[in-house]
């Protein structure tokens, strides 16, 4: 009897894989054999899910921003707070540090693999969204230029809270982080 293959299972651990030759070696050191290697697969093997070194990365940039996005949803199907759902945007546990570490090389390199600029788009529009929530949630009558501004103020916030939690952990820490998001917000409940 042939065994059952859980593609996206596989996948999910080819996933995995790239992460950790990213974290460990850089994105420079990622092909095809070196994470067929992670993973403990022939080279061959991961042939049937990726055609390119280029499609394994793209596949593994759109992972990592769905895991985020998964996060958020169950945050807010929760009935979490704006601080709580904006907070699951930044690093403020170690799998999450090393998510967002390696999202940045991942950006970074998007810069020169113009194939994966629309999922770097597409992953501030998400961040983006999250943003107009939060704002609407804590100031709901604003005008439209109003919350635009502040949507663009906020992002701005989270991706410098995201740079600092990653970059200078001796200088920004979850709880500080949170405290700065949380005065934020106070600032714009009270107009």
């Amino acid at each position: 009897m042939p065994k059952i293959v859980d593609h996206e299972e596989r996948r999910a651990e080819l996933v995995d894989a790239v992460l950790r030759v990213i974290e460990r070696d850089g994105v420079s050191a990622v092909s095809v054999r070196a994470v067929a290697a992670e993973a403990g697969r022939s080279p061959g093997s991961l042939r049937h899910y990726f055609s390119s070194q280029a499609e394994l990365i793209a596949f593994t940039m759109a992972a990592l921003a769905s895991r985020v996005a998964e996060r958020v949803r169950r945050k807010g199907r929760s009935g979490a707070t704006a601080l709580d759902l904006l907070s699951e945007l930044l690093p403020l546990d170690a799998d999450r540090v090393a998510e967002f570490e390696v999202w940045l090389e991942l950006t970074t390199l998007s810069r020169t693999e113009p194939d994966l600029a629309p999922l770097v788009a597409e992953a501030h529009e998400g961040i983006d969204s999250v943003c107009r929530w939060a704002v609407h949630l804590t100031a709901p009558d604003l005008s439209d230029a109003r919350r635009r501004a502040l949507v663009a103020e906020l992002h701005a916030l989270l991706d410098g809270l995201a740079l600092h939690l990653s970059l200078a952990p001796d200088r920004m820490d979850a709880r500080r982080a949170r405290g700065v998001i949380r005065a934020w917000l106070s600032r714009v409940a009270a107009g």
